[in-house]
């Protein structure tokens, strides 16, 4: 199977989503995202529980945000057109959807993002987990109210949630034991990840459902692998892979989400699965042999602050020749820039890229897209 290109944004603060509305013939776009600390220090931002469950209020706040950055980066106008926002799912819970739906109840913070109250289950729990009859669930009946009161205000229900990804979320509801289950407990193992895998497709279809029925279609999926390097490649062909080839036979195109870390041991089975529509990674990875491998496919660069904060405008221009020679055409996402972060590095970092990929600045902003 084949994916068609899957595209990544952050909706200014938060987690990492995906979208396929963003082709362009831009042979790199620059993606920023800001912690919440950095909207709290210039403008109080307020990202506590009713950010997260009124829509009316988020669509406002976002319109603010976007204001915020617009003013901070007016050459770059990160938040583009502040009106154009529309109400919609993106960022509700952040990285916390999926624990909520298995009883883990969302944290909410003024100035840092949802977590989940990780209740860790044991052996016993563990073993006799079952896929929970979530249409019951308190956050998905708020949800789905959410979804209704989108759709009245602004016709469509656009926007994403993040869905996380199988071994991620076993991750949170397992605690570390989930790998020592791998070796001395494979069945129980394979119970929570298939159990979770489950879950995760039953939601995420029924909110495709719904959006859907209000006219905007879903049909792909990004997994996020953030801690698959706990574990070998071995690991991960056995116990995490299954749940990956599940997710990308049931979902018309598929793409791999890794965070910052260097992804060169899980590759050859990524490229094993299908052709990916999209796979991140991070700057130590074997650049030549990605492209190798994912010809087709949106290659996004995650670079951590240290990456390019603070590094030399000579080392930056290193960098940045090293992806252009290595990949070409690329996604970079500059992520998790918190308050103290000085915009003129910001504004450095998109300059040295401009200048490297030979291209006028402004054509380095993806557009924001919402809701």
């Amino acid at each position: 199977m084949i994916s068609e290109p899957i595209y990544p944004y952050v909706p200014f603060a938060g987690a990492l989503v995906w979208n396929r509305a963003q082709a362009d013939g831009s042979p790199v776009k620059v993606h920023v995202s800001f912690s919440p600390d950095w909207f709290a220090a210039r403008m109080g931002l307020d990202m506590g529980e009713r950010w997260h469950t009124d829509p009316v209020h988020r669509r406002q706040s976002f319109a603010a945000m976007a204001r915020a950055l617009n003013a901070e980066f007016p050459r770059l106008r990160l938040g583009g057109d502040p009106e154009a926002i529309r109400g919609g799912l993106s960022q509700i819970a952040n990285s916390a959807p999926i624990g909520a739906l298995f009883g883990q109840e969302v944290l909410y913070s003024r100035s840092a993002w949802p977590e989940n109250n990780r209740r860790l289950l044991d052996d016993a729990a563990a073993d006799s987990l079952e896929v929970p009859r979530f249409e019951s669930c308190r956050f998905f009946s708020d949800l789905m109210r959410q979804m209704d009161v989108i759709q009245e205000e602004w016709g469509a229900i656009d926007g994403e949630l993040n869905y996380q990804g199988i071994l991620n979320t076993a991750f949170r509801l397992r605690g570390e034991q989930i790998f020592t289950d791998m070796v001395a407990a494979p069945e129980r193992a394979h119970h929570v990840l298939d159990v979770v895998c489950e879950t995760t497709m039953r939601f995420a279809d029924a909110v495709y459902d719904r959006q859907g029925r209000s006219g905007v279609k879903k049909d792909y999926f990004v997994t996020s692998n953030c801690v698959v390097n706990m574990i070998s490649e071995h690991h991960y062909r056995e116990f995490v892979m299954p749940y990956d080839r599940r997710l990308s036979d049931h979902y018309t195109h598929f793409g791999v989400h890794n965070c910052g870390w260097k992804v060169d041991a899980y590759a050859k089975a990524y490229s094993e699965i299908r052709v990916l529509g999209y796979l991140d990674f991070g700057i130590q990875s074997s650049l030549d042999e990605l492209k190798r491998l994912f010809p087709r496919t949106v290659l996004t660069v995650i670079l951590n602050p240290d990456d390019v904060i603070g590094r030399t405008p000579a080392e930056v221009r290193a960098t940045l020749q090293k992806l252009r020679g290595s990949l070409g055409v690329c996604r970079l996402l500059l992520g998790s820039l918190d308050g103290r972060t000085r915009s003129e590095e910001v504004e450095a970092f998109f300059s040295a890229t401009a200048e490297v990929w030979g291209m006028p600045v402004e054509l380095l902003v993806p557009r924001p897209h919402f809701g």
